[in-house]
């Protein structure tokens, strides 16, 4: 059928302004928001032509009610060259009036058929009016959405201002859904209140479903307790168009290009306009790319499963929302891992054993206290021959002590225990910081790699909506078929790359999980880490204000040096051995000439005796009954101070002393040698994450470069001014744009993580108080540099 012919709208003189209209379905934060998008879109077509303005005069907000102002600005007489409709009721009520004077430009038609509005062909057919729609997106939606659950009592969610300017509308809205659904379903037509409150106590009972007319009238805090009510009640919602709420919780929609194409289109339209087109001539038709998304949170959350068979058609978004407490942490990562290992719980065993030698040496040095105690029973002949100096029977106990006073030998024994304890302690300590970049590097594995993946799923989409820019040109005549094939072949590349992509993760998640001795499927989520992180001790910033000169790099070197190697477990372990084996030597020279002094003394008593050999020999000549002879009394004791130096041992102190200054010297050699490497290890550690933030730097300006080349070239393919192997290769561009920022985003973290390992200061290691101190001395440091 022929459209009728249109009457070309005045235009205006070559550089003279252009002036537009704006009319708002309300003042939501969202309508705004998309009016502003359009105003910059349209400035930037024009800017080489004239300069377009949008006077506040020409600005209008509906209201319920008829609207004297908007009928003069459609009038003329206020004197727009054109007018933009911007919101679903707005687009409504200015798509339906009839015969505007000034070019009408509709931003958000939902569908021409369900509203009413008028369509011809592939334009509207009607003077003076275009709008933007997608005809077909209402039923792809939800055939989406059934893809995924039931849905026999769906609700269509429109602004409210959009049905009390049109009383009849919900009514014909909810026939034509249901003559249009091949699903026999029960179409229900709800108004979207200003409140989200409001908006669910008017959904009817029974409701399964809801389809959320994008945009939606609401505040984004509104908007977001929509979409959580509407969980709570276990609604699934699919999206007219638009990532945004299906990222704030929404289920899916079939339609979430990267860009938004609407306040593009709608500016062609207008700058079409403006140059002398035919409103009613313009095709309305958006030729949006079809990129379904799904929010696989979401449908966990709803019990329902993303089909195999849907997987790969469709972009997923929310993937890792495992609860907080099933995810975990960096830090706790790092703790675990240390906790779980087999290697270093054998060495905090062999710690505890070098402690309790530092006791054992000690010992020696504290008093040392011996009770004894005796029975003896002899014969009696013997006992009665000794005249009381050997009874038959006698029962008697002793106690005797001493104490060291002074003792090379153990003295320096004591000293050399407690050195090999800090020499241990320094040992595990630098197991604690190996053993923590070896997590660091599992955990920092499996970020990239999930980072990998989605850079890989976004590819995917992005072949899908070039498929779908492909089709919609073979459609309108401007293409051939070979085209929509290489882009089918392109979409079947990057599906095998997600799948392999997507194995990647699960090995690094394994490899993960093994570190930290835990199963795999105990491992629900990990926890994103990025290099501005707190619970880094050297961050990002740190890179950011001290990294761009090579003066700056020197002095943030020296710092590190200095820092790194009064704090190296290693050299510290090394320290102490040294001091053992130097105190073993003097210890050795010292018993050539000192002896070992101490204090010794006893107590002894016989408690009892019996039997022949009790009395003593009386002798004659004495007072009455005879003098015995003297006799040792019951309880003796003494107290006694012995010194001894041993005067030849046979050479062997000799050859102990020597073996002690071999070992001494041999620790030296082992500690400069180990300083070195430690040296050469903060230097290209530092040099290697100084020079990461900067490839960083590059690698984001790199990938924004090539997202505005990938737009420009899907518009110019999109209007036939750029041909497939330029969007195939701006596609190609934007991969490895994206792959390069992953990489060096990773990179980067990682060579962070191991300048903390080389300076012995890894992050979840120290307190928040130590991290803290270390980027103060930093400052200090680099300030007394200036």
């Amino acid at each position: 059928m022929a459209r009728p012919p249109q009457p070309a709208a005045a235009q205006s003189a070559p550089g003279e302004d252009a002036t537009v209209g704006i009319v708002l379905g309300d003042s939501s934060q969202a309508h705004r928001r998309a009016a502003n998008a359009i105003r910059r879109e349209l400035r930037s077509l024009m800017r080489p032509e004239r300069r377009v303005q949008f006077p506040e005069a020409y600005r209008r907000v509906l209201d319920t009610g008829g609207n004297a102002d908007l009928k003069r600005l459609l009038s003329g007489e206020t004197g727009p060259s054109v007018v933009i409709a911007v919101g679903l009721s707005a687009s409504h009520r200015l798509a339906t009036t009839s015969r505007p004077d000034v070019p009408v430009v509709a931003a958000h038609v939902l569908d021409p058929s369900l509203q009413g509005v008028p369509r011809a062909g592939d334009a509207s057919g009607a003077a003076n009016l275009t709008y933007v729609t997608e005809p077909d997106l209402v039923r792809e939606n939800m055939a989406l959405l059934r893809s995924l659950t039931p849905a026999s009592a769906p609700a269509l969610l429109v602004p409210a201002r959009m049905l009390e300017a049109a009383p009849a509308l919900a009514d014909r809205m909810r026939r034509r859904l249901g003559r249009q659904d091949s699903s026999d379903a029960n179409w229900r037509v709800v108004p979207v209140r200003s409140t989200a409150e409001a908006t669910l106590e008017a959904l009817p009972a029974g409701t399964d479903a809801a389809y959320l007319a994008t945009p939606l009238p609401l505040s984004s805090v509104e908007r977001d307790r929509l979409i959580s009510g509407l969980r709570a009640r276990q609604i699934p919602a699919a999206v007219h168009r638009g990532r945004e709420l299906v990222d704030r919780g929404a289920l899916a929609t079939a339609s979430a290009p990267s860009v938004a194409p609407v306040p593009r289109r709608t500016a062609l339209h207008a700058a079409d306009v403006l140059r002398g087109a035919a409103a009613g001539s313009l095709a309305v038709a958006l030729p949006s790319p079809r990129t379904p998304y799904v929010n696989k949170a979401t449908a966990r959350r709803l019990g329902l499963s993303v089909p195999d068979a849907l997987r790969l058609r469709v972009t997923l978004t929310g993937t890792p929302a495992p609860a907080p407490t099933d995810s975990i942490t960096y830090a706790q990562a790092v703790r675990r891992g240390i906790g779980a290992n087999y290697g270093l719980n054998a060495r905090r065993s062999g710690l505890e054993a070098a402690r309790e030698d530092v006791r054992v040496e000690r010992g020696d040095l504290l008093p040392q206290v011996r009770v004894g105690a005796r029975a003896q029973q002899v014969d009696a002949d013997q006992a009665a021959a000794s005249f009381g100096a050997q009874p038959e029977r006698t029962l008697s106990g002793s106690v005797s002590f001493s104490q060291t006073l002074f003792s090379p030998q153990e003295w320096g024994d004591l000293a050399i225990a407690k050195r090999q304890q800090a020499a241990d302690a320094a040992e595990v300590e630098r197991s604690e910081q190996d053993l923590a970049l070896q997590v660091s590097r599992a955990y920092v594995s499996v970020l990239q790699a999930r980072a990998l993946a989605q850079v890989r799923r976004s590819d995917l989409a992005l072949s899908r909506e070039n498929l779908s820019l492909a089709r919609a040109r073979q459609e309108s005549g401007q293409v051939g078929r070979q085209q929509v094939l290489r882009f089918k072949t392109q979409v079947a590349q990057s599906r095998r790359t997600v799948l392999d992509a997507e194995s990647r993760v699960e090995v690094a998640r394994t490899r993960l999980a093994q570190v930290l001795a835990r199963s795999p499927d105990e491992l629900v989520g990990v926890a994103g880490l990025s290099p501005s992180d707190s619970i880094l001790t050297l961050p990002e910033s740190v890179f950011a204000a001290y990294g761009h000169t090579s003066a700056a790099r020197q002095r943030l070197t020296d710092f590190l040096l200095e820092e790194g190697l009064s704090n190296a477990p290693e050299l510290q372990a090394l320290d102490e051995q040294i001091a053992a084996a130097r105190r073993g030597v003097e210890a050795g020279q010292q018993s050539y000439w000192a002896p070992t002094v101490a204090l010794e003394g006893q107590l002894s008593s016989r408690a009892l005796e019996g039997g022949a050999g009790t009395e003593s020999l009386s002798l004659p000549g004495g007072p009455p009954g005879g003098a015995a002879l003297p006799q040792a009394p019951n309880t003796t004791w003494n107290v006694g101070l012995s010194l001894s130096l041993p005067l030849f041992t046979g050479l062997k102190r000799d050859g102990q002393i020597e073996r002690g200054r071999a070992r001494l010297s041999q620790l030296k050699a082992q500690r400069r040698e180990v300083r070195s490497s430690l040296e050469e290890r903060i230097r290209s550690r530092t040099e290697q994450a100084t020079s990461g933030y900067l490839s960083l730097r590059e690698a984001e300006a790199g990938r924004r470069t090539a997202q505005e080349t990938i737009d420009l070239v899907q518009d110019s393919y999109t209007a036939g001014a750029a041909d497939v192997l330029d969007l195939l290769d701006a596609q190609e561009a934007v991969l490895n744009a994206r792959l390069a920022e992953v990489d060096a985003r990773y990179s980067f973290l990682l060579r962070l993580l191991q300048t903390e390992r080389a300076i012995a200061r890894i992050g979840p290691l120290q307190t928040a108080d130590e991290r803290t101190a270390v980027r103060e001395r930093l400052r200090a440091f680099m300030d007394g540099g200036r």
